[in-house]
């Protein structure tokens, strides 16, 4: 397996100065950060290349129409043994807090749908922990470590 190692990101985040960063809003690009489709892996590595890919805020924001090609792309990209670490807001969780009256309407709406003073900013999709756990599994990777962290969900699934 290769040592390609991506961490993709979506207008923030942060830099890892061990993997290629990807941003498809970066407007200054440098030797680690790379202005690109975050959907489409194929000028960085090629299938069955990649020792990790990371993408802790980025699959909120891909279209439901899209997110089953985005997603079994990157685990395409993954050579056998590396780790795709993938992550968003788990709408479990903020429904959760929303019906107990720990958050209010405005703070669930901006955690659900993003911001929306940036049409880039929507977010487009929602899972729970347990849903992109499952849906991960499906693909045939083998789940390391599920984390929710408040509102946020972290998954880590290596490809046998």
């Amino acid at each position: 397996m290769s040592n390609v190692k991506i961490n993709l990101l979506y207008g923030s985040g942060d830099l890892l100065h061990t993997h290629l960063n990807l941003d498809p809003f970066t407007p200054d690009e440098t030797n680690i950060l790379v202005r690109a489709d975050v959907k489409n892996l194929d000028n960085f590595v090629d299938d069955a290349e990649a020792q990790e890919i990371i993408a802790l805020d980025v699959i909120d924001y891909i279209p439901l129409t899209e997110i089953n090609k985005v997603i079994g792309h990157w685990v395409s990209k993954l050579g056998h043994g590396g780790s795709l670490i993938i992550g968003g807001t788990d709408l479990f969780e903020v429904s959760k807090a929303f019906s107990q009256y720990r958050l209010d309407i405005t703070e669930a709406n901006k955690l659900i749908h993003g911001e929306q003073y940036k049409p880039y900013l929507i977010k487009r999709v929602n899972f729970t922990a347990l849903g992109l756990a499952d849906y991960l599994e499906s693909l045939g990777l083998k789940l390391q470590k599920k984390r929710v962290n408040n509102y946020r969900i972290t998954i880590e699934a290596i490809r046998p």
